[in-house]
């Protein structure tokens, strides 16, 4: 008897069924999918040779307010520290997560309305392979003794959500209607491709996670499977490529380096096109530096009424003979110096000491994100937060031999973002589901400090029995720790982010790799 996953399956991948009744069923299924997996999120990644990346999504709350903090420490040896300031670094932004926009049959269809609907395509398509993905890791993970005899339906059923989810797009918001304007039908042009871009994508992540479980122990048991959906990925990455060939669209020439180029440029411009109309407008602004002006005048407050007391002090203090008057005038002219200078000092003292430590009682950077004008009339305030970066010198035990008192110095750089989200039922009743926060930060400061990429290493050649020497990476390790909380739910990201002298290598995920500490209070 077909399960309901095999009906479906077979439902959406028959060649007579199109349009909206392909995608009815696995909408519901991708549409459950995404909710169940809607909430607190943390990722840490190398975004390129320089910049190290952490995300953090968050709920968006359906009544309220809704608290969340951020904690990210990088720990670099003494040895490879270069000065630099952190806030110079730090790239930040905030975008709305999830399903943006529908374009119904009688909505009025506007430029930013199919834009919004391209995202929540693209949504989709991420949802399906994301599944996939997880039945290949599944299928990887599972010892000989488990049956998992559906993998063929299940990995079937994603790549024809991902194809049906491409059609769907298509019929909807492809085909232009009577009497549009030229830049809406340029529009329309623009989703087709860009839908046809993210097909590609996904069909090319899943051909790496059949890679993946073709390399686990388990793929001979698979190999039914693997072939199906090698097969099945093959047919629709040609159609696709048939398809933009047929409608002028850049595509991934191998034998032409310029063609695969333009085909990058084009893919990226595509991917910012679109997903600006996620993006939020920041207003930010250093704490230290908005109120230096009030800072300034109660400091020069304090020094002046310190120079004045002791003005006056001097004055009442009077020679009482004739022959001290020389003596006096000498003494009175050191202390009132002495009074102008430390009034000088004390200005300068205070302010410094005032803005190096306003973090600790406030924060150093406060940012708000708006909504843009054309989503919400009013800009509302979506995220605000409060920033902060704190430096520090800490002395660990020499990993050598940690018994032998002996240290080893590191430099900790500590970043502190404490936010709310604000409830606003415009964008939930519109599909989103939270907001997303994406940083990044510079490194390149460091790589000045490093050794150089490859060192010579000598070994003895196993058949002449010769010195010969072989050349081995030198690379250099950073701890990398980052925490999120937020409405009783905490993940943490222990990890080694590890660099040469020409960028960031990769990430290596600690043992404790994510956890999920569920908890009724946050600690």
């Amino acid at each position: 008897m077909a399960t309901p996953l095999l009906r479906a399956s077979r439902a959406l991948l028959a060649p007579s069924v199109t349009g909206p009744e392909v995608a009815e069923v696995p909408l519901a299924l991708v549409e459950g999918e995404a909710t169940s997996a809607n909430g607190v999120a943390l990722r840490v990644d190398v975004h390129d040779a320089s910049r190290l990346e952490w995300i953090v999504a968050v709920p968006l709350p359906p009544e309220g307010k809704l608290s969340y903090t951020v904690d990210v420490q990088l720990e670099i040896p003494a040895n490879v520290f270069a000065p630099h300031t952190a806030w110079a670094q730090l790239q930040s932004w905030a975008r709305l997560d999830g399903p943006v926009g529908r374009v119904g049959p009688n909505d009025d269809v506007t430029i930013d309305g199919l834009r919004r609907a391209a995202i929540a395509f693209a949504h989709r398509l991420m949802v399906a392979h994301d599944g996939f993905a997880r039945h290949c890791r599944l299928a990887g993970a599972l010892s000989a003794n488990t049956p998992l005899d559906d993998l063929v339906d299940k990995l079937d059923l994603w790549l024809g959500v991902a194809t049906a989810t491409v059609c769907d797009a298509r019929d909807q918001l492809v085909g232009a209607g009577a009497g549009e304007s030229a830049e809406l039908r340029r529009e329309r042009a623009l989703v087709d491709e860009y839908v046809s871009v993210r097909l590609l994508d996904t069909l090319a992540g899943a051909q790496r996670d059949l890679a993946w479980l073709k390399a686990s122990r388990h793929a001979a048991r698979h190999a039914r499977a693997i072939a199906s959906a090698e097969t099945r990925i093959a047919d629709a990455l040609a159609a696709e490529i048939e398809y933009r060939q047929e409608h002028d669209y850049a595509w991934a020439d191998p034998s032409s380096p310029a063609a695969l180029e333009r085909y990058l440029d084009r893919a990226s411009s595509l991917k910012k096109h679109f997903q600006e109309v996620l993006f939020l407008e920041s207003d930010i602004y250093q704490v230290a530096e908005r109120i230096h002006h009030w800072v300034a005048a109660f400091v020069a407050l304090l020094a002046s009424t310190w120079a004045f007391v002791w003005q006056i002090a001097l004055l009442n203090h009077r020679p009482s003979t004739g022959s001290q008057v020389g003596s006096g005038i000498v003494l009175l002219a050191t202390l009132a110096g002495v009074v102008y200078a430390t009034k000088d000092r004390i200005k300068e003292i205070g302010r410094s000491w005032i803005s190096g430590n306003v973090h600790r009682f406030y924060a150093q950077r406060v940012a708000r994100w708006r909504a843009p004008v054309r989503r919400l009339p009013g800009r509302d305030v979506i995220v605000s937060a409060r920033e902060s970066f704190d430096q520090s010198v800490v002395s660990r035990p020499d990993p050598l031999n940690p018994a032998s008192n002996a240290t080893v110095l590191s430099t900790v750089i500590r970043y502190k973002h404490s936010g709310l989200v604000t409830a606003h039922s415009a964008l939930r009743s519109s599909g989103v589901q939270g907001v997303k926060h994406i940083f990044r930060y510079d490194l390149s400061p460091l790589f000045a400090r490093l050794d150089d990429t490859v060192k010579q290493v000598p070994v003895l050649d196993a058949v002449t029995r010769k010195v010969r020497f072989v050349d081995a990476p030198r690379c250099y390790r950073v701890p990398v720790r980052a925490h999120v909380r937020c409405a009783g739910t905490s993940r943490e990201v222990d990890a080694c982010l590890v660099l040469h002298k020409r960028g960031l290598d990769r990430i290596e995920m600690g043992p404790s790799r994510i956890q999920d500490l569920e908890r009724g209070v946050v600690g």
